[in-house]
């Protein structure tokens, strides 16, 4: 008995590995399928080869250089001018930075500047699942092609309360409308998100929250300093803290935002 217990416990342990490991690879190669939509960032050069204060990797050594990197990467890759890098911020592992609509005032995407390789790439999580008209719902054919599950104790992907994907389910032969309105309002957004907050970190609060297609995206704050961020389901009302950050180092606001 004891001897078929430990095999029943040892064939769920190579499940949950085996469902980690796919959903590392799914990641990747999502990551790698988006990255050219966003292009990458290299460092300023001269005849000295880059400047000191980006280093030979092409990382960002300030504020200012990575707006500059996300603003030519969302050029490059979309010649939008209607397009706007607003926010961006510095945490210990990324430069994060968030791109609005001018004309609709709408927050379109999150973008990412690794520290380590200094490229901008979409930020995973909801700006790449939830997002109806510029993450992958926003491609006929791209929705449900992750599927309905993921690795135990991934989320799904990445720390999501609750489970599921929200507005991804349905025929995959169709692209999901980004409307500009959705059933959870920013207010219910903003509840739904005290609620979680006050479940996993008592003290916690958050700022208003920034409207996306499919989702809302609100810093977290404690003791009156942002201390992250999370995205609410504009559909579901489903909870992803974006645990990838790291501590915020520091931020700067759009006189747009």
């Amino acid at each position: 008995m004891a001897i078929g217990k430990r095999a029943s416990r040892g064939n769920i342990l190579l499940w949950i590995g085996v469902g980690m490991i796919a959903a590392a690879i799914i990641l990747t190669l999502v990551g790698a399928f988006l990255l050219g939509r966003t292009g990458s960032y290299s460092a300023p050069t001269n005849d000295a080869g880059p400047s000191s204060n980006t280093g030979s990797s092409g990382v960002p050594g300030s504020l200012t250089e990575a707006r500059e990197a996300f603003t030519q990467a969302v050029s490059n890759s979309y010649g939008d001018s209607n397009l706007e890098v607003v926010d961006v911020m510095e945490f210990a592992n990324n430069f994060y930075a968030q791109v609005k609509e001018s004309d609709t005032g709408i927050y379109a995407m999150e973008l990412l500047i690794d520290k380590r390789a200094g490229r901008v790439h979409p930020e995973p999580g909801p700006n790449m699942m939830w997002n109806t008209k510029y993450g992958m719902m926003g491609r006929a054919g791209m929705g449900p092609m992750m599927g309905q599950g993921s690795g135990p104790g991934m989320g799904p992907m990445m720390g999501q309360d609750g489970g599921g994907w929200g507005p991804m389910m349905g025929d995959s032969s169709q692209e999901v409308s980004p409307e500009t309105e959705m059933p959870v309002s920013r207010e219910q957004a903003t509840q739904v998100a005290e609620e979680y907050l006050t479940r996993i970190s008592p003290g916690t609060e958050t700022e208003e929250p920034d409207q996306f297609y499919g989702y809302y995206t609100l810093h977290t704050v404690q003791d009156g300093e942002v201390t992250g961020m999370l995205s609410v389901n504009g559909y579901t009302g489903q909870v992803w803290y974006h645990g990838w950050h790291g501590p915020l180092i520091a931020m700067e606001e759009s006189e747009s935002h």
